[in-house]
């Protein structure tokens, strides 16, 4: 996008600074706005059953809130920080008019789509090729990317989620996420740390997370 038009609509946008277990928008309530995560990781969840699943964690670089480029759209899930966070929000009806007068902005839609779709295949291919120590591992590696720190050699992700959390993430069940989490643990891969966890050993678990099926 030319750097004129991105800052005619950065104009529109406001920056939200947002605490663990903030809500940034409930499910079905209508969309209106997208949004730009910088900083911080957010949980995408669905009612089901009286209690929140989660369906997806979103990170730095992430857009939310795809239903604010379509007309009356509404938001098809829950999002809650579940770290420190900060978003860019930019009105629904200042978004669609920059799209509606900006040929570049409607390519990057299609683009931004058509990567939403992608990585929903991938995850897909992955609940249906590869096991559950592998899709945990990648998880693990994905939070250190967007919240872990070095300390001594080590990376330090402080990012806490329950075991039932786990599992949703990676489509398996509760105990079977113990088990894998409990064998990481007992390789040396894993430890757990204060409202998180400590990966002692990132190369080793990459080469887990690459593992072939």
């Amino acid at each position: 996008m030319p750097p004129e038009s991105v800052a005619a609509l950065a104009r529109h946008a406001s920056l939200l600074d947002r605490v663990r277990g903030d809500r940034v928008y409930e499910e079905g309530a209508p969309a209106a706005a997208l949004l730009l995560i910088t900083r911080g990781v957010v949980k995408l969840v669905r009612a089901l059953d009286s209690r929140d699943v989660i369906i997806e964690l979103v990170g730095p670089g992430d857009v939310l809130g795809e239903a604010a480029l379509t007309d009356g759209g509404r938001y098809d899930a829950g999002a809650v920080c579940v770290h420190p966070s900060t978003l860019l929000a930019i009105p629904r009806d200042d978004v669609l008019a920059f799209v509606a007068s900006n040929a570049d902005a409607v390519r990057n839609v299609l683009a931004f789509l058509h990567a939403s779709l992608r990585r929903a295949h991938q995850r897909v291919e992955d609940l249906s090729v590869f096991g559950a120590r592998h899709r945990i591992a990648r998880l693990l590696l994905r939070l250190a990317d967007w919240t872990g720190r070095e300390d001594h050699g080590r990376v330090v992700v402080p990012l806490a989620l329950s075991r039932q959390e786990l599992a949703a993430l990676i489509g398996t069940t509760r105990e079977t996420t113990i088990r894998v989490m409990s064998g990481l643990r007992q390789e040396g891969l894993v430890e757990p740390g204060r409202r998180g966890v400590v990966l002692p050993d990132r190369a080793a678990l990459e080469l887990v997370a690459g593992e072939s099926p």
